[in-house]
């Protein structure tokens, strides 16, 4: 008797409740993995927002904070200039050196580029939306 219990419509359709409830899960995994244009064109677009949030709320804003990240800032972008001018300047008597000199600033390029990015763009995106 406990054998054909097991073959009954309820816990036939326990299994298959079951079985849907797995499927549908793996489904929609495999779908969130899989970003369609759409859903990528969303993504850029939210993080565009934000970052415009971001920028237009640190560039009204004048604390000593802000300041001491605007020199944080300037010195990042000095000591990235100055690597490259001394690079240059020493090129044409150590040319070893001068590589050196250009690959810790290569290594550099994306610290520059982001403290650019975050520190310089709201005051310039300031000055666009002020025109």
């Amino acid at each position: 008797m406990g054998l054909l219990n097991f073959w009954s419509n309820s816990a036939t359709d326990k299994t298959l409740k079951i079985g849907e409830k797995i499927t549908d899960g793996i489904t929609r995994g495999v779908d969130a993995l899989i970003f369609t244009d759409e859903e990528k064109n969303q993504l850029r677009q939210h993080g565009a927002e934000i970052l415009l949030d971001f920028w237009k709320s640190v560039s009204s804003e004048n604390t000593q904070q802000s300041m001491a990240r605007r020199e944080l800032a300037k010195m990042t972008m000095q000591v990235f200039f100055t690597l490259l001018l001394v690079g240059v300047a020493v090129f044409k008597f150590d040319r070893v050196f001068a590589d050196f000199i250009f690959s810790v600033a290569k290594e550099i390029t994306w610290l520059v580029t982001l403290v650019a990015g975050i520190y310089f763009g709201p005051h310039q995106l300031s000055k666009i939306i002020s025109k």
